[in-house]
């Protein structure tokens, strides 16, 4: 556990770890759920404005896809040193410096937005460096998690997690699409309130979390090795950091080539953010139902069915991509992705040493995004010289190809052994 830990939010004790309390009487862990929920809106937010500011700007869609696939190589990048810097620094203050370069850098895209200098351009910019941000935030806050609640929460804390995020994804999206039909830069300005707030919050969580130093500092490249070799090691991480890239390649692909093709088919911004925000209802439903879930299904059943259903389940969506009913296969395909998430966060969190919990998390996060970074151009280019079905088509066999290398791996037999292990605190 990370060193030294008196009081996190109230509730730590004096040899280092969290105290055993409810979730909810957990004060730190209240405090950074609050502000990542507003956060995350706003990030939700921002996240539908972007490609909506874009085709506004050049009426492109390849375009629109070009600056999101931009984005997601820098996160890609970034992630590769963020997670030893989340093991050297401490990580509160690390959340609050990304979260007020954040807040900062939104607040000036939309005044740039009103006084009309926001070329796309100075969009991409923007874009960049608000996600590199963000992946030196994330894996701070990750390998913080442990030292807020006790070993034996942390799957209950991760669906908590999970269903902030999916609740921030069903808000998010229909706010951005409303506000972005008021105002080009009403949501972007929303966004800084919402990194604002997140500060306020993160700034009160009680405790010391620098990471311990239990050896030499490494250079930071050596450090990044350390934490690819760590993962490629535990068979439950190397399953998925093979088969995760290709399910976020297929959801991330589904989700922008909706935006676009219901765009494209003349379907009005407020309409295409209630169409993402029922898309995300389907994940926050999952996220209430993932602590019945956890426990009574295997997870590596619960990994074929998402996989297996979701394939399916797309391709109805290609069927419905000209209408706001795509929605209803795509959310039905989210149901079983908080249960499973939380079962493997959990799993990931224990099999790092607490002085690698950032390297570790942000290498399988970076590996399992690394192939979803080509999502977003992959999808503009089927949407603008092929159509919407076949983009949707193609993100189906992705998934198929993710339900048949889960099942051959064995990795996830281990994962369900770790889960079960009686020896948690």
């Amino acid at each position: 556990m990370v060193g030294n830990v008196s009081d996190v939010g109230g509730t730590g004790t004096a040899v280092g770890a969290p105290r055993v309390v409810p979730l909810r009487d957990n004060a730190g862990f209240r405090l950074l759920w609050i502000g990542q929920l507003l956060s995350d809106t706003g990030s939700e937010t921002g996240r539908l404005a972007y490609p909506l500011l874009i085709l506004a700007l050049t009426h492109s869609a390849v375009l629109a896809g070009a600056v999101g696939t931009a984005r997601a190589i820098a996160v890609f990048c970034v992630q590769l040193p963020g997670g030893p810097l989340a093991d050297r620094f401490d990580r509160r203050l690390t959340m609050i410096a990304c979260d007020t370069m954040r807040a900062l850098l939104l607040a000036l895209l939309a005044v740039l937005i009103v006084v009309q200098l926001a070329s796309w351009p100075v969009v991409l910019v923007v874009s960049l460096i608000e996600g590199a941000a963000g992946a030196i935030f994330n894996p701070a806050a990750s390998a913080a998690l442990p030292a807020i609640v006790p070993d034996g929460q942390l799957e209950r804390a991760w669906a908590a997690t999970e269903a902030r995020m999916y609740g921030a994804s069903l808000a998010g999206p229909a706010l951005g699409g409303a506000l972005f039909a008021l105002g080009r830069a009403i949501p972007f300005l929303a966004d800084a309130v919402s990194y604002a707030a997140s500060f306020g919050t993160v700034s009160r969580i009680k405790g010391s979390f620098r990471p311990e130093r239990t050896a030499t500092r490494k250079a930071l490249w050596r450090e990044v090795a350390d934490g690819l070799r760590v993962v490629w090691q535990v068979p439950v991480l190397r399953t998925v950091v093979i088969a995760a890239p290709l399910v976020n390649f297929a959801f991330t692909g589904v989700f922008f080539t909706i935006t676009l093709a219901l765009r494209q088919h003349g379907t009005s911004t407020a309409v295409i953010g209630l169409v993402q925000a029922a898309i995300a209802a389907g994940g926050l439903l999952g996220a209430v139902l993932a602590p019945r879930l956890q426990g009574r299904l295997r997870l590596s059943t619960m990994v074929a069915t998402i996989d297996t259903a979701g394939a399916l389940l797309f391709g109805v969506a290609a069927l419905l991509i000209a209408s706001p009913l795509v929605a209803v296969p795509v959310a039905l395909s989210m149901l079983l992705a908080p249960a499973v998430n939380a079962s493997l966060v959990a799993v990931m969190l224990r099999s790092a040493p607490e002085e690698m919990r950032g390297r570790v998390s942000n290498t399988v996060l970076m590996a399992a995004t690394a192939l979803s970074t080509l999502a977003p151009l992959a999808a503009g280019l089927f949407v603008q010289h092929v159509s919407a079905a076949w983009a949707i088509g193609a993100f189906a066999v992705a998934m198929t190809a993710a339900a048949v290398i889960g099942q051959l791996l064995p990795g996830l037999r281990e994962a369900e052994a770790l889960a079960a292990a009686p020896d948690r605190k």
